[in-house]
């Protein structure tokens, strides 16, 4: 386990780059990146939440479709049964990816108005033995959706914190990946965000969960747990930056947006498409030596 230990510190040492522009770099959390990927290993049904709508936009953003996508990837190759649940701002993405990498995903689309149903459908039905976040926004201490800028966002939000709630509920182990504090996960360091992170007092998410990996976009998180999964299953399960680039012009084309500039374009949270590309790239290089 010390080898998983240090190379899981190398990861998170990648994926955690430029957590200082939004008041982040402070967290110390140990081997969640780790213990996530051991959890999921242990896991034969997934659920991967994700999609976080931009309001400038009326659409979903660039980061947490990847980021959910990878990982999808990464545990199919795994045998791993999966699911997708994601909002109508961000379905044709994950359609999108389901497509263009050939996996097989079962993708759920919730609303407003049948979250909580779905959730308790996708639980009883698959019985998952670990749920997963990416990117979603979270309740804070009022219960509404905000952005990081402090929007409210709540009316066109499906609450998807009800995955989580019942999985606790269930026994069922959960994680999150997220970057800025309003996400889903970040329950598990409220106190830090709302002290630290611009708007935190507003914006903190109280929704926690088991692992939280803290990373510099979430989309990087995501690379980073199929870069531990392949490292603790001794196989490549990661695909390379010019399926990464095929996907982000993919759903780029199909309307997603930076959730930085609110514009349909080739970055993420303001990251440049190269800057990305390279994440992919050090990860990989890990994985490969």
């Amino acid at each position: 386990m010390d080898k998983y230990e240090t190379l899981g510190d190398k990861i998170e040492a990648i994926i955690s780059e430029n957590l200082e522009f939004r008041g982040m770099a402070g967290i110390k959390l140990k081997n969640q990146l780790l213990n996530t990927a051991v959890d999921l290993n242990k896991s034969e049904v997934i659920v991967i939440v994700t999609g976080f709508y931009i309001h400038n936009a009326r659409i979903g953003e660039t980061d947490g479709p990847l980021g959910a996508l990878s990982m999808a990837n990464a545990l199919c190759r795994l045998g791993k049964e999966v699911i997708i649940v994601t909002d109508g701002h961000s379905s044709k993405f994950i359609e999108i990816g389901i497509a263009l990498l050939g996996i097989d995903v079962n993708l759920y689309v919730v609303t407003v108005e049948n979250s909580e149903m779905i959730c308790d459908e996708i639980i009883s039905k698959y019985k998952p033995h670990h749920v997963i976040s990416i990117e979603r926004p979270g309740k804070s201490i009022n219960g509404k959706y905000h952005s990081m800028s402090g929007e409210d966002l709540t009316d066109f939000i499906p609450d998807l914190d009800y995955m989580f709630e019942i999985a606790r509920e269930n026994g069922i182990r959960t994680s999150a990946i997220g970057d800025g504090g309003n996400e889903i996960g970040m329950g598990k360091i409220t106190d830090y965000i709302t002290s630290n992170v611009p708007l935190g007092d507003r914006i903190a998410s109280v929704t926690a969960t088991d692992n939280l990996i803290i990373a510099g976009v979430s989309n990087w998180g995501g690379h980073g747990v199929s870069a531990m999964l392949s490292i603790m299953d001794e196989r490549d399960l990661m695909y390379d930056e010019s399926v990464e680039l095929k996907l982000l012009g993919a759903i780029v084309s199909a309307g997603a947006v930076d959730g930085c500039t609110k514009i349909a374009e080739m970055s993420v949270d303001g990251f440049s498409l190269e800057t990305n590309l390279d994440i992919i790239r050090r990860l990989k290089a890990l994985v490969d030596q």
